[in-house]
């Protein structure tokens, strides 16, 4: 059985920055390739080359200026690298602005990687670099110059984040609705699986819901929930040793059956055929 690690902010870095470093010629650091969790925020900008990685269990391309963004509690890996050039900015959650966070949670509904221009990918090779020396020093004065330099890439990823999401706008109440239910759903899962359920607790009419979730996500209401209960399913099929029958009952199904054929449906595979396949 495979175990899935935890990565937590105080563990890579007493200030709660830090920086990682890739290059083509191998020197400095190597990607982390096995899947685990941060319980902090991750920036990357791929300088040149090209690099695959999974986010909880979909694949992405990373292409030369390009940035990628993953969220607390992702489940992520590096595959493979050819001729990478990139940077990782790695940041405690606390340093994040409650604005950003839910801008970032919006974009990532779709999407872990953004396009950035010419100009901003200039600004980015500039602060990362400056950003690897300060952090190379050891005194307090260039610790907080180490922040601000981070907040200033984070502004940068952000701002490329923000022109997308303004390219495709939608009615700032349908983003604030969907996020308000994705963290429903992360929390009550377990227990309801009906989309009814986190409407009543919204106030809101599931028609209402339902328009607001599809026209952000472009998956209805009970897309969404299937596919959280299929996340959380694949993760215990790969980290732990519970039984599929045991998995379905933590995730609330009295009929095993059922989610059997729900997991079947929406993973494309059993769910015994998924274990086999990741062990």
């Amino acid at each position: 059985m495979k175990k899935l690690p935890k990565h937590r902010a105080s563990d890579i870095s007493d200030t709660g920055i830090h920086l990682r470093v890739f290059s083509a010629d191998g020197i400095q650091h190597t990607p982390v390739d096995y899947a685990h969790q941060d319980d902090y925020y991750m920036f990357g900008f791929i300088e040149s080359g090209e690099c695959d990685i999974h986010i909880d269990f979909n694949s992405y391309r990373l292409t030369a200026h390009c940035a990628a963004l993953v969220l607390p509690g992702q489940v992520h890996s590096f595959v493979q690298a050819t001729g990478l050039n990139a940077y990782i900015l790695m940041i405690d959650s606390a340093f994040i602005e409650e604005n950003s966070k839910r801008s970032f949670e919006q974009y990532t509904l779709g999407t872990q990687t953004v396009e950035l221009s010419p100009e901003q990918q200039t600004e980015l090779t500039s602060l990362f670099t400056i950003l690897a020396g300060k952090l190379a020093q050891t005194s307090k004065h260039p610790q907080t110059l180490a922040l601000h330099l981070s907040l200033a890439i984070i502004d940068i990823i952000g701002e490329a984040i923000t022109s997308k999401q303004t390219a495709h706008s939608l009615p700032q109440r349908y983003v604030e609705h969907t996020i308000t239910f994705r963290n429903l759903l992360k929390q009550h899962v377990e227990h309801s699986h009906s989309p009814s359920y986190y409407a009543r607790m919204m106030n809101i009419s599931l028609m209402y819901l339902n328009e607001a979730v599809k026209g952000t996500t472009g998956f209805s209401v009970s897309q969404n929930i299937q596919y959280e209960i299929v996340t959380r399913a694949k993760r215990s099929l790969i980290y732990t040793s519970k039984s599929v029958k045991e998995i379905a009952q933590e995730l609330g199904f009295e009929d095993y059956a059922y989610f059997t054929r729900l997991f079947s449906k929406t993973a494309g595979i059993s769910p015994t055929d998924f274990r086999k396949n990741h062990k």
